[in-house]
């Protein structure tokens, strides 16, 4: 089985994407498969996809044109085996507003939203302002006033925004791999918000796994995650992120093809169940032997 990792694209998390698709080909190699690395940008978003050789099309894409249902939906026109999710559970998960209406549907605690025509009725804050279809923490606002919160609004352009209350606590995120949960993570920042560059700058984070929290909470998140990846029928690896807050746990959003850098959080988890980074991705290209 010939596998092509492609990575890279042309959203604003390419620089990720590239480390991540870098890790698994090298993981794939390590383990003797038949692989080799895409790299896609502008020029060769499409045709990549046609020209090149591969049984299989492992997918280490994020954002928009790579996580979002458009090149999954590319490869079903193609006949194309790949990784991860279809291309409706792509497409849903990647809206944040989307996914939250769903998270509420199925009983997961979300964060109270707002949308633009209903800003003036805001009278609590802080509120955060983010886009509904991108990640990495990319274009993320918090607003302490009304001035801020358009200001953040007016920045954000024509984008679709999820405008949420801030909610003040621990951070969390589960990883579920082929609806396994793996575990719980704890997200402490050394300095400010867990922004693009807390995320993949090695020690400007400290990551505690298991999450040193209650029990009820633990076990909550798990549930939750699990029941976020099911109910949007997602495969391979998800990750879903949570704030907890005085005992009550709140559903942020979920990722359809989590980071797998040296810094991410899925190898992370993966290790509280002995998984390496090696079985992860052996894991997810069994299903198509």
């Amino acid at each position: 089985m010939k596998i092509a990792v492609f990575m890279g694209g042309i959203s604003s998390e390419k620089e990720v994407s590239v480390r991540t698709g870098t890790a698994i080909l090298n993981s794939l190699i390590r383990q003797g498969y038949d692989a080799y690395g895409v790299t896609l940008d502008k020029n060769n978003l499409l045709t990549a996809f046609i020209e090149n050789e591969y049984d299989l099309a492992y997918l280490a894409l994020h954002g928009e044109y790579g996580e979002d249902g458009r090149i999954q939906g590319l490869l079903d026109i193609l006949g194309k085996k790949y990784t991860g999710c279809g291309m409706i559970s792509s497409a849903v998960s990647m809206d944040k507003d989307l996914t939250k209406k769903i998270a509420q549907a199925v009983g997961v605690r979300t964060p109270k939203s707002y949308t633009r025509e209903n800003l003036e009725n805001i009278d609590k804050f802080p509120v955060v302002v983010k886009p509904s279809t991108e990640g990495s923490t990319v274009g993320l606002y918090i607003c302490h006033n009304k001035e801020e919160l358009l200001d953040a609004v007016e920045k954000s352009g024509e984008k679709d925004l999820v405008i949420e209350e801030f909610i003040k606590g621990e951070e969390l995120t589960v990883g579920v791999l082929e609806g396994e949960p793996l575990g719980v993570l704890k997200i402490t920042p050394k300095i400010g918000l867990y922004d693009y560059k807390s995320k993949y700058t090695a020690g400007m984070t400290e990551y505690e796994y298991p999450a040193k929290i209650s029990e009820k909470s633990y076990q909550e998140a798990m549930e939750y995650a699990t029941i976020i990846h099911n109910s949007l029928k997602m495969k391979g690896v998800s990750r879903s992120d949570f704030i907890l807050k005085d005992g009550e746990l709140y559903f942020l959003e979920v990722n359809s093809c989590p980071g797998m850098t040296e810094t991410s959080l899925v190898p992370k988890l993966a290790t509280l169940k002995g998984y390496t980074f090696d079985d992860i991705t052996r894991k997810i290209v069994e299903k198509f032997r």
